[in-house]
């Protein structure tokens, strides 16, 4: 990002082939629609090249994960302008959230697995907007409290509680829709 940050057009190439998945798959697991998701990815990438020149490379900055961190800022601030200009838009029906394929193999290859992947999405949906998303980015984009914390600007402390609570909170929906679905 540094070169594209002096103005190497060219280098945006490789940051997109190697962070379009992870971006997709944030705006999918808090959206659950693949086209907005697929739009907002290429939003945040018309947005990196338009704002360059705000990637630091001193600082804050040389820390790892301070690209992670600049990138999921910037997908945020895109998914909230989307959020405003929509927000008479119906919400999507709980059929329309689906697995995600990831690229690496996974475990969950049995018919029940995947029910209990379903049920676990389907309390994700569940949680309020703002714990999804610290779940979202801690769980499944692996960032760390530190990066997060740069992201929403409060202390990593700060993140660690609300992850937990927003854990707990998901367990709890998680287990009510367990019982339901056994009864």
């Amino acid at each position: 990002m540094t070169a594209v940050a002096r103005g190497e057009l060219s280098c945006m190439s490789e940051i997109y082939e190697n962070r379009h998945r992870s971006l997709f798959r944030f705006f999918f697991r808090l959206t659950g629609k693949q086209a907005l998701s697929e739009d907002l990815v290429h939003e945040v990438f018309l947005r990196m090249i338009r704002y360059r020149h705000t990637y630091q490379t001193e600082g804050v900055n040389n820390t790892p994960g301070a690209f992670e961190a600049w990138m999921y800022r910037i997908a945020r601030n895109a998914l909230v302008d989307h959020a405003r200009k929509n927000r008479h838009e119906v919400p999507s029906g709980e059929d329309q959230l689906e697995l995600i394929p990831s690229p690496r193999p996974t475990p969950f290859d049995s018919t029940a697995k995947r029910q209990d992947m379903a049920l676990l999405y389907r309390a994700l949906r569940e949680l309020p907007e703002e714990k999804r998303e610290l779940l979202v980015l801690t769980r499944f984009e692996g960032l760390s409290h530190e990066q997060i914390g740069r992201i929403l600007g409060c202390e990593s402390n700060t993140i660690k509680g609300r992850v937990f609570r927003a854990m707990k909170e998901l367990g709890s929906i998680y287990s009510d829709l367990c019982k339901e679905k056994a009864s």
